[in-house]
């Protein structure tokens, strides 16, 4: 998988994710309108059907909330009058009639179809949180530079650090002399259990390898037998070399009672007991740097487990996360949404007007130039009648029915 420098990754989450702060010039203080911040294009960011409220909700840069009304062949937009002095970047519907937004000031909000009010503020740092996700009464939130909070009412949070995640044993792929990366840095040297031979004897430290736990990597000096293959397993804690929890966690998917995470440096933790542990999953352990996934976007359907991310990678399990399958690129593009379809196919949407569902092992993309898209996408909604609308920049609305794309006019 290709990774990204560091450019390319903030330009995406400009683009998807919205900034850190507000993107209008000298924002007023306190409350905005929405005729004062409103752009002429309104960006909708992420969205949920609401049954509730016979609508869709939607929010975005400049304190947009608002509700979508879809008909067959147009949906009238009406935006919340009165709204905080905020950039929303994500929300998750947790009851029928309740949402969840978050802010790219570290905020989590309610909104109820009349108002939206401020419930807590998680991040220290005022970094954004960038994903909500519930099961029952046990809600989620992810974020920038480490942000995890949950909370088991919608009203209290309680923010999550995570260390000393379980790296289970993984099996080296071979045994020459090389530098072999495990993906991870801030590992625990007291936890490490290194198991390999050469020459049919234990291997030896500092002569036949040499461990580098901080940067996470051992150099192989001698060729170890691959009859056994090595192993290795140790704890750690998230995060580049040296910067313990410094990790941006874009995705955050709550089924059967499990919690997984992902983000930055193809990261992928999942906890069974409410966040008090956790453990890594698809661990790749390879002779030279890693080229890691950026994940942007999952999804998730009992066992079914779907993580999208940049440059248009895509995996999926179907164990429960416990094993991986690299799925075909899509493209270039960064996958910034994935939802199932009725039918277990998923669709995606992305960077430069990406759309597209997965066909057999291949991606069926939409035919960008016909459907006159201009602007990224990132937030497909499956409809009470089924169909998924797809949503993203300028106002843009794409709906998918029975296997045909159309443009929806969304009226402001």
């Amino acid at each position: 998988m290709s990774a990204l420098n560091t450019a390319s990754i903030a330009g995406l989450l400009v683009l998807c994710l919205a900034s850190a702060g507000s993107l209008a010039q000298d924002p007023p203080a306190g409350e905005a309108t929405a005729t004062k911040r409103i752009p002429l294009k309104t960006d909708l960011l992420d969205a949920a059907y609401v049954p509730g409220l016979e609508s869709v909700v939607i929010t975005g840069q400049h304190g947009v909330v608002g509700q979508l009304k879809v008909s067959e062949s147009a949906a009238k937009l009406e935006l919340l009058a009165k709204h905080p002095d905020e950039d929303f970047t994500c929300l998750d519907a947790i009851s029928d009639k309740l949402v969840l937004i978050g802010s790219a000031t570290g905020k989590v909000y309610s909104y109820d179809g009349s108002a939206v009010t401020e419930i807590a503020a998680l991040s220290e740092f005022n970094e954004p949180v960038l994903d909500i996700s519930h099961e029952g009464d046990k809600i989620w939130v992810v974020g920038a530079r480490g942000l995890v909070a949950r909370s088991s009412d919608g009203k209290t949070f309680e923010t999550v650090e995570i260390r000393d995640v379980t790296q289970p044993e993984a099996t080296f792929p071979g045994g020459q002399p090389a530098d072999w990366y495990f993906g991870v840095s801030n590992i625990d040297p007291e936890s490490v259990k290194f198991n390999a031979t050469v020459g049919g004897k234990p291997a030896v430290a500092d002569t036949d390898y040499t461990f580098y736990p901080d940067e996470g990597f051992v150099q192989v000096a001698n060729a170890l037998d691959e009859n056994p293959k090595p192993t290795v397993s140790f704890k750690f804690n998230p995060g580049p070399a040296f910067r313990l929890g410094d990790v941006s966690w874009n995705v955050v998917l709550v089924s059967n009672g499990k919690v997984t995470i992902a983000g930055e440096f193809g990261m992928v933790l999942q906890s069974e007991d409410n966040g008090e542990t956790w453990i890594r999953r698809d661990t790749r352990i390879v002779p030279h740097e890693p080229e890691p996934a950026y994940w942007l976007a999952g999804t998730s359907k009992g066992d079914e487990i779907w993580l999208a991310g940049a440059a248009g990678i895509s995996s999926v399990s179907r164990d429960g996360g416990v094993t991986w399958t690299d799925n075909a690129h899509s493209g270039r593009e960064g996958i910034f949404g994935i939802t199932l379809l009725p039918d277990g196919k998923p669709l995606i949407a992305g960077a430069v007007g990406l759309i597209g569902v997965q066909d057999g092992e291949a991606w069926k993309l939409a035919d960008r130039t016909q459907l006159h898209l201009l602007s990224w996408l990132k937030t497909p909604v499956t409809m009470p009648d089924g169909s998924v609308l797809v949503m993203g920049g300028r106002a843009t609305a794409i709906r998918y029915k029975d296997g045909a794309w159309s443009r929806v006019q969304v009226e402001l």
